[in-house]
Protein backbone atom coordinates (compact mmCIF):
# COMPACT_ATOMS: atom_id res chain seq x y z
CA UNK A 1 0.00 0.00 0.00
CA UNK A 2 2.84 2.00 0.19
CA UNK A 3 3.50 4.70 -2.62
CA UNK A 4 6.22 6.34 -3.57
CA UNK A 5 5.19 10.14 -3.61
CA UNK A 6 6.58 11.95 -0.03
CA UNK A 7 3.71 14.47 -0.15
CA UNK A 8 2.17 14.90 3.05
CA UNK A 9 -1.05 15.22 1.43
CA UNK A 10 -1.01 12.13 -1.08
CA UNK A 11 -2.31 8.97 0.47
CA UNK A 12 -4.28 6.08 -0.24
CA UNK A 13 -8.07 6.55 -1.84
CA UNK A 14 -9.20 4.66 2.11
CA UNK A 15 -7.24 7.11 4.08
CA UNK A 16 -9.80 9.94 2.87
CA UNK A 17 -12.76 7.76 3.76
CA UNK A 18 -11.12 6.80 7.29
CA UNK A 19 -10.35 10.51 7.75
CA UNK A 20 -14.47 11.23 6.72
CA UNK A 21 -15.95 8.67 9.08
CA UNK A 22 -13.74 9.38 12.32
CA UNK A 23 -14.60 13.27 11.90
CA UNK A 24 -18.34 12.53 12.15
CA UNK A 25 -17.85 10.28 15.03
CA UNK A 26 -15.76 12.40 16.54
CA UNK A 27 -18.66 15.23 16.18
CA UNK A 28 -20.60 13.14 17.90
CA UNK A 29 -18.48 12.59 20.52
CA UNK A 30 -17.56 16.16 21.55
CA UNK A 31 -20.41 17.80 20.95
CA UNK A 32 -21.43 15.68 23.82
CA UNK A 33 -18.35 16.48 25.87
CA UNK A 34 -18.72 20.28 24.96
CA UNK A 35 -22.61 20.37 27.09
CA UNK A 36 -21.98 17.05 29.71
CA UNK A 37 -20.17 18.89 32.54
CA UNK A 38 -22.04 22.41 32.46
CA UNK A 39 -25.70 19.74 32.12
CA UNK A 40 -24.28 18.16 35.14
CA UNK A 41 -23.41 21.57 37.71
CA UNK A 42 -26.09 23.79 35.78
CA UNK A 43 -29.03 21.49 35.00
CA UNK A 44 -28.59 18.21 37.28
CA UNK A 45 -27.38 20.57 40.48
CA UNK A 46 -24.18 18.35 40.90
CA UNK A 47 -21.31 19.52 42.70
CA UNK A 48 -18.19 20.42 40.96
CA UNK A 49 -16.49 17.68 42.70
CA UNK A 50 -19.13 15.11 41.56
CA UNK A 51 -19.61 16.43 37.72
CA UNK A 52 -15.73 16.37 37.86
CA UNK A 53 -15.37 12.79 39.00
CA UNK A 54 -18.01 12.08 37.27
CA UNK A 55 -17.43 13.07 34.04
CA UNK A 56 -13.40 12.16 34.20
CA UNK A 57 -15.12 8.60 35.15
CA UNK A 58 -17.23 8.72 32.01
CA UNK A 59 -13.88 9.41 29.83
CA UNK A 60 -11.42 6.76 31.67
CA UNK A 61 -14.28 3.83 30.95
CA UNK A 62 -14.51 5.26 27.08
CA UNK A 63 -10.74 4.79 27.09
CA UNK A 64 -10.41 1.59 29.34
CA UNK A 65 -12.61 -0.36 26.85
CA UNK A 66 -10.83 0.50 23.83
CA UNK A 67 -8.05 -2.04 24.03
CA UNK A 68 -10.89 -4.61 23.93
CA UNK A 69 -12.50 -3.19 20.94
CA UNK A 70 -8.66 -3.59 19.61
CA UNK A 71 -8.51 -6.81 20.44
CA UNK A 72 -12.46 -7.79 18.70
CA UNK A 73 -11.32 -5.90 15.56
CA UNK A 74 -7.91 -8.03 15.44
CA UNK A 75 -9.55 -11.37 16.18
CA UNK A 76 -13.12 -11.91 16.31
CA UNK A 77 -15.14 -9.58 13.81
CA UNK A 78 -12.16 -7.72 12.10
CA UNK A 79 -11.27 -3.73 12.27
CA UNK A 80 -13.96 -2.88 9.45
CA UNK A 81 -16.60 -4.91 10.92
CA UNK A 82 -16.10 -3.72 14.36
CA UNK A 83 -15.52 -0.11 13.44
CA UNK A 84 -19.16 -0.29 11.88
CA UNK A 85 -20.70 -2.14 15.09
CA UNK A 86 -19.24 0.48 16.99
CA UNK A 87 -20.65 2.65 15.25
CA UNK A 88 -24.34 2.03 15.20
CA UNK A 89 -24.15 1.38 19.24
CA UNK A 90 -23.08 5.23 19.59
CA UNK A 91 -25.81 6.02 17.74
CA UNK A 92 -27.93 4.77 20.28
CA UNK A 93 -26.18 6.03 22.80
CA UNK A 94 -26.61 9.85 21.58
CA UNK A 95 -30.15 9.15 20.52
CA UNK A 96 -30.95 8.77 24.34
CA UNK A 97 -29.80 11.66 25.43
CA UNK A 98 -31.26 13.38 22.80
CA UNK A 99 -34.75 12.13 23.96
CA UNK A 100 -34.34 12.50 27.13
CA UNK A 101 -30.93 13.73 29.22
CA UNK A 102 -32.08 13.88 32.15
CA UNK A 103 -34.04 10.60 32.14
CA UNK A 104 -31.65 8.48 30.50
CA UNK A 105 -28.21 10.32 31.42
CA UNK A 106 -26.45 7.07 32.98
CA UNK A 107 -27.79 4.42 30.54
CA UNK A 108 -26.69 6.33 27.36
CA UNK A 109 -22.89 7.01 28.75
CA UNK A 110 -23.45 2.91 29.40
CA UNK A 111 -23.80 2.77 25.82
CA UNK A 112 -21.52 5.54 24.88
CA UNK A 113 -18.84 4.01 26.61
CA UNK A 114 -19.27 0.58 25.05
CA UNK A 115 -19.58 1.93 21.64
CA UNK A 116 -16.78 3.78 21.77
CA UNK A 117 -14.39 0.67 22.95
CA UNK A 118 -16.08 -1.03 19.84
CA UNK A 119 -15.12 1.72 17.57
CA UNK A 120 -11.90 3.95 18.35
CA UNK A 121 -9.03 1.65 18.07
CA UNK A 122 -10.30 0.30 14.62
CA UNK A 123 -10.29 3.07 12.32
CA UNK A 124 -6.62 3.97 13.57
CA UNK A 125 -5.53 0.36 12.83
CA UNK A 126 -6.73 0.51 9.49
CA UNK A 127 -4.73 3.66 8.74
CA UNK A 128 -1.81 1.99 9.82
CA UNK A 129 -1.96 -0.88 7.32
CA UNK A 130 -2.20 1.70 4.66
CA UNK A 131 1.64 2.41 4.91
CA UNK A 132 4.15 -0.05 5.25
CA UNK A 133 7.49 -0.04 8.10
CA UNK A 134 9.60 2.89 6.95
CA UNK A 135 7.38 5.12 5.05
CA UNK A 136 7.89 9.07 5.52
CA UNK A 137 4.16 9.19 5.13
CA UNK A 138 3.52 8.17 9.10
CA UNK A 139 3.78 11.03 10.70
CA UNK A 140 2.42 12.87 8.18
CA UNK A 141 -0.61 10.94 7.78
CA UNK A 142 -1.74 10.46 11.32
CA UNK A 143 -1.03 14.62 11.93
CA UNK A 144 -3.76 14.70 9.27
CA UNK A 145 -5.80 11.80 10.67
CA UNK A 146 -5.83 13.75 13.71
CA UNK A 147 -6.96 16.75 11.97
CA UNK A 148 -10.23 14.89 10.89
CA UNK A 149 -10.90 14.83 15.32
CA UNK A 150 -10.54 18.39 14.89
CA UNK A 151 -12.64 19.35 12.45
CA UNK A 152 -15.39 17.53 13.85
CA UNK A 153 -14.61 18.95 17.20
CA UNK A 154 -14.77 22.02 16.61
CA UNK A 155 -17.66 22.31 14.49
CA UNK A 156 -19.75 20.18 17.63
CA UNK A 157 -18.26 22.45 20.38
CA UNK A 158 -19.11 25.93 18.32
CA UNK A 159 -22.50 24.27 16.98
CA UNK A 160 -24.04 22.37 20.04
CA UNK A 161 -23.74 25.05 23.25
CA UNK A 162 -25.59 27.33 20.74
CA UNK A 163 -28.51 24.71 20.04
CA UNK A 164 -28.49 23.80 23.78
CA UNK A 165 -28.73 27.63 24.28
CA UNK A 166 -31.49 28.29 21.94
CA UNK A 167 -33.83 24.85 22.24
CA UNK A 168 -32.87 23.20 25.41
CA UNK A 169 -30.05 20.33 26.36
CA UNK A 170 -32.32 17.74 24.72
CA UNK A 171 -31.52 19.20 21.38
CA UNK A 172 -28.23 20.23 22.12
CA UNK A 173 -27.45 16.41 22.20
CA UNK A 174 -29.44 15.47 19.50
CA UNK A 175 -27.30 16.89 17.13
CA UNK A 176 -24.39 14.24 18.41
CA UNK A 177 -27.23 11.91 17.29
CA UNK A 178 -27.29 13.66 13.72
CA UNK A 179 -23.19 13.60 13.44
CA UNK A 180 -22.65 9.90 13.88
CA UNK A 181 -25.57 9.30 11.72
CA UNK A 182 -23.77 10.88 8.82
CA UNK A 183 -20.62 8.51 9.84
CA UNK A 184 -22.49 5.59 9.34
CA UNK A 185 -24.43 6.54 6.39
CA UNK A 186 -20.83 7.74 5.00
CA UNK A 187 -19.33 4.22 6.09
CA UNK A 188 -21.86 2.30 4.15
CA UNK A 189 -21.85 3.94 1.03
CA UNK A 190 -18.12 3.99 0.46
CA UNK A 191 -17.57 0.64 2.09
CA UNK A 192 -16.28 -0.88 -1.00
CA UNK A 193 -12.99 1.07 -0.53
CA UNK A 194 -11.88 -0.21 2.29
CA UNK A 195 -12.28 -4.10 1.01
CA UNK A 196 -7.93 -4.08 0.33
CA UNK A 197 -7.20 -3.76 3.98
CA UNK A 198 -8.39 -5.13 7.35
CA UNK A 199 -7.53 -7.41 9.80
CA UNK A 200 -7.06 -11.13 9.66
CA UNK A 201 -10.95 -11.75 10.46
CA UNK A 202 -12.14 -8.97 8.12
CA UNK A 203 -11.41 -11.56 5.29
CA UNK A 204 -13.36 -14.11 7.04
CA UNK A 205 -16.76 -14.94 6.19
CA UNK A 206 -18.62 -13.26 9.26
CA UNK A 207 -19.11 -15.81 12.25
CA UNK A 208 -22.78 -15.08 13.60
CA UNK A 209 -21.83 -16.81 16.73
CA UNK A 210 -19.47 -14.34 17.27
CA UNK A 211 -21.23 -11.61 16.03
CA UNK A 212 -23.54 -12.63 19.20
CA UNK A 213 -21.14 -12.94 21.76
CA UNK A 214 -19.63 -9.05 20.67
CA UNK A 215 -23.26 -8.19 20.63
CA UNK A 216 -24.08 -9.47 24.52
CA UNK A 217 -20.31 -8.41 25.48
CA UNK A 218 -21.78 -5.22 24.31
CA UNK A 219 -24.98 -5.21 26.49
CA UNK A 220 -22.64 -6.12 29.23
CA UNK A 221 -20.07 -3.23 28.77
CA UNK A 222 -22.67 -0.67 29.10
CA UNK A 223 -24.87 -1.95 31.92
CA UNK A 224 -21.64 -2.51 33.74
CA UNK A 225 -20.16 1.01 32.91
CA UNK A 226 -23.67 2.84 33.45
CA UNK A 227 -23.47 0.96 36.92
CA UNK A 228 -20.33 1.69 37.87
CA UNK A 229 -20.79 5.76 36.91
CA UNK A 230 -23.34 5.54 40.26
CA UNK A 231 -20.21 4.42 42.22
CA UNK A 232 -17.16 6.25 41.15
CA UNK A 233 -15.19 4.85 43.96
CA UNK A 234 -15.45 1.10 42.57
CA UNK A 235 -14.81 2.39 38.96
CA UNK A 236 -11.99 4.26 39.76
CA UNK A 237 -10.56 0.98 41.22
CA UNK A 238 -11.62 -1.27 38.88
CA UNK A 239 -10.04 1.24 36.16
CA UNK A 240 -6.65 0.91 38.02
CA UNK A 241 -6.93 -2.75 37.81
CA UNK A 242 -7.62 -3.28 34.67
CA UNK A 243 -4.40 -0.64 33.49
CA UNK A 244 -2.10 -2.82 35.53
CA UNK A 245 -3.31 -5.81 33.52
CA UNK A 246 -3.30 -4.28 30.46
CA UNK A 247 0.43 -2.87 31.49
CA UNK A 248 1.29 -6.86 32.31
CA UNK A 249 0.03 -7.96 28.38
CA UNK A 250 1.93 -5.23 27.51
CA UNK A 251 5.77 -6.53 29.30
CA UNK A 252 4.38 -10.10 27.99
CA UNK A 253 4.49 -9.24 24.69
CA UNK A 254 8.03 -7.48 25.12
CA UNK A 255 9.36 -10.57 26.56
CA UNK A 256 8.02 -12.94 23.35
CA UNK A 257 9.42 -10.09 21.07
CA UNK A 258 12.00 -10.25 18.39
CA UNK A 259 15.19 -8.82 19.89
CA UNK A 260 15.02 -6.15 17.20
CA UNK A 261 11.38 -5.44 18.18
CA UNK A 262 11.88 -5.41 22.07
CA UNK A 263 14.08 -2.14 21.96
CA UNK A 264 10.86 -0.58 20.21
CA UNK A 265 8.31 -1.58 22.68
CA UNK A 266 10.10 -0.63 26.00
CA UNK A 267 10.42 2.78 24.33
CA UNK A 268 6.95 2.55 23.25
CA UNK A 269 6.24 1.97 26.78
CA UNK A 270 7.61 4.53 28.50
CA UNK A 271 5.94 7.12 25.53
CA UNK A 272 2.71 5.69 27.06
CA UNK A 273 4.05 6.65 30.76
CA UNK A 274 4.97 10.09 29.44
CA UNK A 275 1.66 10.75 27.70
CA UNK A 276 -0.67 10.18 30.55
CA UNK A 277 0.58 13.35 32.08
CA UNK A 278 -0.26 15.06 29.38
CA UNK A 279 -3.60 13.68 29.24
CA UNK A 280 -4.40 14.46 32.99
CA UNK A 281 -3.93 18.01 31.86
CA UNK A 282 -5.71 17.67 28.35
CA UNK A 283 -8.65 16.77 31.18
CA UNK A 284 -8.93 20.18 32.49
CA UNK A 285 -10.62 21.27 28.87
CA UNK A 286 -13.78 19.77 29.77
CA UNK A 287 -13.24 20.39 33.13
CA UNK A 288 -11.77 23.31 35.32
CA UNK A 289 -11.33 25.05 32.30
CA UNK A 290 -14.70 24.93 31.38
CA UNK A 291 -15.81 25.82 34.73
CA UNK A 292 -13.32 28.71 34.93
CA UNK A 293 -14.84 29.53 31.23
CA UNK A 294 -17.94 30.01 32.59
CA UNK A 295 -17.13 31.89 36.23
CA UNK A 296 -14.08 33.77 35.25
CA UNK A 297 -13.89 34.69 31.26
CA UNK A 298 -15.92 37.24 29.35
CA UNK A 299 -17.51 35.50 26.68
CA UNK A 300 -16.52 36.84 24.25
CA UNK A 301 -13.22 36.28 21.86
CA UNK A 302 -12.46 39.35 19.70
CA UNK A 303 -15.98 41.02 20.45
CA UNK A 304 -17.31 38.08 19.10
CA UNK A 305 -20.19 36.56 21.42
CA UNK A 306 -19.55 32.90 22.33
CA UNK A 307 -21.15 30.65 25.01
CA UNK A 308 -19.07 29.31 27.58
CA UNK A 309 -18.68 25.67 26.47
CA UNK A 310 -17.52 26.85 23.05
CA UNK A 311 -14.46 28.18 24.32
CA UNK A 312 -13.19 24.63 24.04
CA UNK A 313 -13.70 24.59 19.93
CA UNK A 314 -10.39 27.13 19.96
CA UNK A 315 -8.60 23.27 20.68
CA UNK A 316 -9.53 21.91 17.46
CA UNK A 317 -9.36 25.49 16.14
CA UNK A 318 -5.80 25.56 16.58
CA UNK A 319 -4.94 21.66 15.88
CA UNK A 320 -6.79 22.43 12.32
CA UNK A 321 -4.67 25.53 11.76
CA UNK A 322 -1.48 24.20 12.80
CA UNK A 323 -1.84 20.64 11.73
CA UNK A 324 -1.23 20.77 7.95
CA UNK A 325 2.27 22.64 8.63
CA UNK A 326 3.41 20.24 10.74
CA UNK A 327 2.31 17.97 8.29
CA UNK A 328 4.78 19.42 5.92
CA UNK A 329 7.43 20.01 8.53
CA UNK A 330 7.90 16.65 9.33
CA UNK A 331 8.28 15.69 5.76
CA UNK A 332 10.43 18.37 4.88
CA UNK A 333 12.88 17.47 7.89
CA UNK A 334 12.52 13.70 7.33
CA UNK A 335 13.95 14.67 3.69
CA UNK A 336 16.70 16.49 5.21
CA UNK A 337 17.47 13.88 7.88
CA UNK A 338 17.17 16.41 10.76
CA UNK A 339 13.41 15.07 11.50
CA UNK A 340 13.03 14.98 15.25
CA UNK A 341 12.88 11.85 17.20
CA UNK A 342 9.35 10.71 18.93
CA UNK A 343 10.98 11.20 22.18
CA UNK A 344 12.00 14.88 21.64
CA UNK A 345 8.53 15.68 20.15
CA UNK A 346 7.14 14.46 23.34
CA UNK A 347 9.33 16.17 25.40
CA UNK A 348 8.40 19.48 23.01
CA UNK A 349 4.70 18.57 23.86
CA UNK A 350 5.37 18.74 27.37
CA UNK A 351 6.93 22.20 27.07
CA UNK A 352 4.12 23.45 25.55
CA UNK A 353 1.56 22.32 27.99
CA UNK A 354 3.84 24.12 30.49
CA UNK A 355 3.41 27.29 28.77
CA UNK A 356 -0.15 26.65 28.28
CA UNK A 357 -0.49 26.80 31.80
CA UNK A 358 1.41 29.14 33.22
CA UNK A 359 0.21 31.98 30.37
CA UNK A 360 -3.33 31.28 32.59
CA UNK A 361 -2.14 31.60 35.66
CA UNK A 362 -0.45 34.65 35.17
CA UNK A 363 -3.35 36.49 33.38
CA UNK A 364 -5.49 35.18 36.55
CA UNK A 365 -3.33 37.16 38.79
CA UNK A 366 -2.36 40.01 36.55
CA UNK A 367 -4.62 40.95 33.81
CA UNK A 368 -8.20 40.27 35.75
CA UNK A 369 -10.65 43.14 35.75
CA UNK A 370 -11.39 44.64 39.18
CA UNK A 371 -14.75 42.39 39.19
CA UNK A 372 -12.60 39.24 38.55
CA UNK A 373 -12.89 38.43 34.77
CA UNK A 374 -10.22 38.22 32.61
CA UNK A 375 -10.73 38.33 28.67
CA UNK A 376 -11.42 35.41 26.19
CA UNK A 377 -8.36 36.65 24.07
CA UNK A 378 -6.47 35.03 26.33
CA UNK A 379 -7.50 31.82 26.56
CA UNK A 380 -6.85 31.71 22.42
CA UNK A 381 -3.13 31.74 23.57
CA UNK A 382 -3.35 29.50 25.92
CA UNK A 383 -5.39 26.86 23.80
CA UNK A 384 -2.66 27.47 20.95
CA UNK A 385 0.44 25.89 23.20
CA UNK A 386 -1.86 23.15 24.46
CA UNK A 387 -2.78 22.47 21.18
CA UNK A 388 0.30 22.37 19.84
CA UNK A 389 1.35 20.12 23.19
CA UNK A 390 -1.67 18.08 21.93
CA UNK A 391 -0.13 17.49 18.41
CA UNK A 392 2.84 16.41 19.66
CA UNK A 393 2.09 14.03 22.55
CA UNK A 394 -1.80 12.81 20.66
CA UNK A 395 -1.26 13.20 17.13
CA UNK A 396 2.05 11.35 17.28
CA UNK A 397 0.56 8.78 19.44
CA UNK A 398 -1.02 6.54 17.15
CA UNK A 399 2.14 7.42 14.80
CA UNK A 400 4.25 6.03 17.51
CA UNK A 401 2.68 2.65 17.87
CA UNK A 402 2.26 1.77 14.30
CA UNK A 403 6.50 3.20 13.97
CA UNK A 404 7.48 0.37 16.94
CA UNK A 405 4.83 -2.25 17.39
CA UNK A 406 4.71 -5.05 15.18
CA UNK A 407 1.73 -5.39 13.09
CA UNK A 408 0.39 -8.57 14.45
CA UNK A 409 0.07 -6.80 17.28
CA UNK A 410 -1.28 -3.46 16.11
CA UNK A 411 -4.60 -3.57 17.38
CA UNK A 412 -4.23 -4.38 21.10
CA UNK A 413 -1.51 -1.63 20.79
CA UNK A 414 -3.39 1.12 19.86
CA UNK A 415 -5.82 -0.10 22.67
CA UNK A 416 -3.29 -0.40 24.88
CA UNK A 417 -2.04 3.73 24.10
CA UNK A 418 -5.68 4.15 24.81
CA UNK A 419 -5.95 2.22 28.37
CA UNK A 420 -3.31 4.17 29.54
CA UNK A 421 -5.26 7.11 28.70
CA UNK A 422 -8.20 6.15 31.14
CA UNK A 423 -6.03 6.59 34.16
CA UNK A 424 -4.76 9.82 32.86
CA UNK A 425 -8.63 10.50 32.99
CA UNK A 426 -9.42 10.03 36.20
CA UNK A 427 -5.78 11.71 37.49
CA UNK A 428 -7.48 14.25 35.57
CA UNK A 429 -10.60 14.70 37.33
CA UNK A 430 -8.83 14.72 40.50
CA UNK A 431 -6.32 17.54 39.48
CA UNK A 432 -10.13 19.19 38.55
CA UNK A 433 -11.96 18.72 41.83
CA UNK A 434 -8.71 21.45 43.44
CA UNK A 435 -10.23 24.10 41.78
CA UNK A 436 -14.20 23.25 43.13
CA UNK A 437 -16.35 25.81 44.08
CA UNK A 438 -18.55 25.30 46.60
CA UNK A 439 -22.62 24.56 45.65
CA UNK A 440 -24.47 28.11 45.55
CA UNK A 441 -21.33 29.40 44.05
CA UNK A 442 -18.92 32.63 44.91
CA UNK A 443 -17.92 35.78 43.82
CA UNK A 444 -15.72 36.06 40.53
CA UNK A 445 -13.01 37.73 42.60
CA UNK A 446 -12.42 34.00 45.27
CA UNK A 447 -13.21 31.72 42.66
CA UNK A 448 -10.51 33.13 39.81
CA UNK A 449 -7.64 32.74 42.95
CA UNK A 450 -9.01 29.31 43.00
CA UNK A 451 -8.37 28.77 39.53
CA UNK A 452 -5.31 31.12 39.52
CA UNK A 453 -3.23 28.12 42.31
CA UNK A 454 -3.97 25.42 40.10
CA UNK A 455 -3.24 26.72 36.73
CA UNK A 456 0.16 27.86 38.84
CA UNK A 457 0.62 24.54 40.36
CA UNK A 458 0.08 22.64 37.26
CA UNK A 459 2.54 24.82 34.92
CA UNK A 460 5.47 24.41 37.74
CA UNK A 461 4.95 20.62 37.69
CA UNK A 462 4.35 20.07 34.15
CA UNK A 463 7.65 21.88 33.23
CA UNK A 464 9.91 19.95 36.19
CA UNK A 465 8.31 16.92 34.11
CA UNK A 466 9.44 18.62 30.60
CA UNK A 467 12.50 19.27 31.98
CA UNK A 468 13.29 15.61 33.01
CA UNK A 469 11.66 14.31 29.70
CA UNK A 470 13.84 16.61 27.50
CA UNK A 471 17.16 15.03 29.41
CA UNK A 472 16.01 11.53 28.55
CA UNK A 473 15.66 12.08 24.95
CA UNK A 474 19.14 11.48 24.00
CA UNK A 475 19.24 7.96 25.57
CA UNK A 476 15.59 6.67 24.20
CA UNK A 477 16.12 8.35 20.70
CA UNK A 478 19.37 6.02 20.82
CA UNK A 479 17.92 3.12 21.21
CA UNK A 480 15.14 3.23 18.24
CA UNK A 481 14.87 1.21 15.37
CA UNK A 482 13.25 1.68 12.48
Amino acid sequence: MSESSVSPFKHPKPFYLLFSVEMWERFGYYGMQALLVLFMVTKLGFSDDLADTTFSAFAALVYAFICLGGYVGDKILGNRRTMFFGAVVLAVGYGLLGIDCDRFLYPALGIIIAGNGLFKANPSALVSKLYEKGDSRVDGAFTLYYMAINIGSFAAMSLCPVIQKMYGWNAGFLVCFIGMGIAIGNYIIFRSILDPIGSEADFKPLSVRNLGLTLLGTIFVAFISALLLKHLVVAHELLYVAVLVVAGLFIREIYRAEPHERSNLIICLILMVEAVVFFALYQQMPTSLNLFAARNVHLSIFGIPVQAASFQALNPFWIMVISPFLAMLYTKLDKSGKDLSLPGKFALGMIMCCASFLTLALVARYRADAAGYVSGNWLVLSYCFQSIGELLVSGLGLAMVSRLTPERSMGFMMGAWFMFQSVAMVLGGYIATLASVPNGGIHATKSLVIYGDLFMRIGLVTGAIALVMTLFVPVLKKYIRE
